[in-house]
């Protein structure tokens, strides 16, 4: 079939105007796929997500019409088989020129890690609750986007001439290909920058600020703009990116802050004695409850608590 044809249909599938037979088309495409012998991510099931949900973001921006059908399920797999059969050949028959810009929001639901692709092949993964967004003019003079609020890490594609660069409030860190993290939370007093490999520049709304390289981490007060480097024990806090809460010897700020971006939910205490206490524990975030991890700890430390709505009191 060809290429017009196979964007025609894929067309019509999207909105949900084909037939069975065109339908069973469209699934023999999607599943053909694995017999593509240059995709060698297909066999991972982390980057396999990672790719679908990145090209349900590049069909939204190539045809973002006055209206866009929702995608879900075999929509997505079907989106995500066409554009990787047709690849470039995409961009050539859309006209950009003629679509405004538009802007991208992606967020991922509570207690849930989302993970995809941007458009340059850069790697994200989303922490509960995180938002990020970026415009669709990304990738053709730098590669730019905007951490609304949560916790976000990135494995950035080399590019040496489109910098990567992430903005978190005032601040800005920029690197060409490294993988890093960055932490900016509304209700907590600092942005934290931290770099897995290679090595970033972080600059405030003024001034470059310091360039951080493999295992440093950032944190910069966001009252006064002072910030202090150190180092970062990352097995413990990059867990969240494999789905795992990781608590060693962890305060109960750090354990009310994990259960906050990752939960959303509020974790109080009056009793001095519980707040001075250290917590170690490790939960499979997509197989364990909150109120499970709060029972096991309560048992473990032999505390009783209450949870009501979004807030949880330990006594």
């Amino acid at each position: 079939m060809k290429l017009h044809n196979r964007l025609k249909l894929l067309r019509h599938y999207l909105a949900g105007k084909t037939n069975k037979e065109q339908d069973k088309l469209v699934d023999d495409w999607y599943h053909s796929v694995d017999d593509i012998k240059p995709i060698g991510l297909w066999q991972q099931e982390g980057k396999r997500s990672a790719i679908k949900g990145s090209i349900h973001l590049q069909i939204l921006e190539q045809i973002s019409q006055k209206k866009v059908v929702p995608m879900r399920g075999r929509i997505v797999a079907a989106a995500c088989m066409a554009s990787l059969l047709i690849g470039a050949s995409w961009f050539f028959l859309v006209n950009h020129d003629k679509q405004p810009v538009t802007c991208f929001t992606i967020t991922a639901p509570s207690g849930e890690i989302r993970q995809f692709l941007l458009p340059d092949s850069t790697q994200v993964w989303l922490k509960s609750g995180t938002t990020i967004q970026y415009s669709s003019q990304y990738g053709k003079q730098n590669r730019r986007l905007d951490l609304i609020e949560g916790e976000a890490f990135f494995e950035v594609k080399n590019d040496e001439t489109r910098p990567f660069i992430v903005k978190a409030g005032k601040l800005e860190t920029k690197v060409l290909g490294t993988a890093f993290n960055v932490q900016a939370y509304r209700n907590r007093p600092a942005i934290q920058v931290w770099v897995q490999q290679g090595r970033v520049q972080v600059s405030d709304s003024v001034q470059v600020l310091t360039e951080l390289s493999k295992g440093k981490r950032l944190q910069w007060n966001i009252n006064d703009g002072h910030f202090r480097v150190d180092s970062l024990h990352w097995k413990q806090a990059l867990g969240w990116r494999d789905g795992i809460l990781l608590l060693e010897a962890a305060t109960f700020s750090e354990l009310a802050n994990e259960l906050q971006g990752i939960y959303g939910v509020t974790l109080v205490t009056s009793d001095v004695n519980i707040r001075n206490q250290h917590y170690d524990a490790k939960f499979f975030i997509r197989k364990t409850s909150v109120s499970d991890i709060i029972a096991t700890l309560a048992e473990v430390h032999g505390i009783r608590y209450k949870i009501q709505g979004k807030t949880i009191t330990l006594y």
